[in-house]
């Protein structure tokens, strides 16, 4: 039996494991992030600006300031509690502006769903479709015992606006947004044509490439110190979209 399911059903029966396991995640975030991360040191930043769409609890924006310590981070962070543990964890920081908020294609009020799963609360799996927001428990083999009774739903009405709208000039957008990374995208088409940002992108479709790929962007997997043409396959979990401004500056192989 693999690990994984017994310990997700540890999170649930148990009360606070989960918690601190996660805690823990969110202490060494910075030493411990995904490999992806790394690509960013490439883009000599400097004190550019980072947007993190789907900051969570701050282990990307942790993972971005080990890799650009000077730059600005803009963190989008929509599901309440993690937005206020955000705001906590880096409020003496001048150098991180929170925003509790969404992103779409554009403004207006969304409702947000927050599963969980008996004493686990999963925050992480927030989505902007409910299905999206339970999906991912309901996989075979991902939780021991699954009980479908155990799932819980709670629904948000939360603000929703687009990233042209703050008039910002990225350097680098990371999203990671549950299924919503499309709808993002089309709502920052003016940031991207304006800046010309680096893209990273979490579970990359077709859709979105397409998109990307109309302004110019083309899109790479970052693996051992250099960027190949292709789209992540899981375990991997981001997928870079680099335009013509980028290539120059990177390590990139063409197979």
């Amino acid at each position: 039996m693999h690990l994984k399911p017994v310990v997700r059903y540890l999170y649930s029966v148990v009360p606070g494991l989960a918690a601190s396991r996660f805690a823990v995640m969110d202490m060494t975030a910075a030493w411990a992030a995904k490999p992806e991360y790394a690509g960013t040191s490439w883009f000599s930043i400097g004190d550019g600006l980072i947007i993190d769409v789907g900051a969570n609890r701050g282990q990307s924006t942790a993972a971005f300031k080990s890799q650009a310590p000077k730059a600005r981070i803009f963190a989008f962070e929509p599901e309440p509690r993690s937005a206020a543990r955000l705001s906590e964890r880096f409020r003496d920081d001048a150098f991180v502006t929170v925003q509790d908020c969404a992103l779409g294609a554009q403004s207006g009020t969304i409702t947000f769903f927050v599963p969980s799963y008996g004493r686990w609360e999963c925050d992480g799996m927030a989505a902007t479709d409910r299905a999206t927001a339970t999906d991912w428990l309901k996989d075979p083999g991902r939780m021991l015992r699954f009980d479908e009774n155990k799932v819980d739903v709670k629904e948000y009405a939360v603000a929703c606006k687009t990233l042209d709208s703050y008039n910002l000039s990225p350097s680098l957008i990371k999203l990671h947004a549950q299924g919503a990374e499309l709808d993002i995208l089309k709502g920052s088409i003016e940031t991207i044509r304006r800046s010309r940002p680096a893209l990273m992108c979490a579970f990359a479709t077709n859709a979105f490439t397409e998109l990307a790929a109309q302004f110019g962007y083309l899109p790479y997997i970052y693996k051992n110190e250099t960027f190949f043409p292709g789209i992540a396959q899981r375990p991997v979990t981001f997928t870079w979209y680099l335009s013509d401004h980028h290539r120059p500056l990177t390590p990139i192989k063409s197979t």
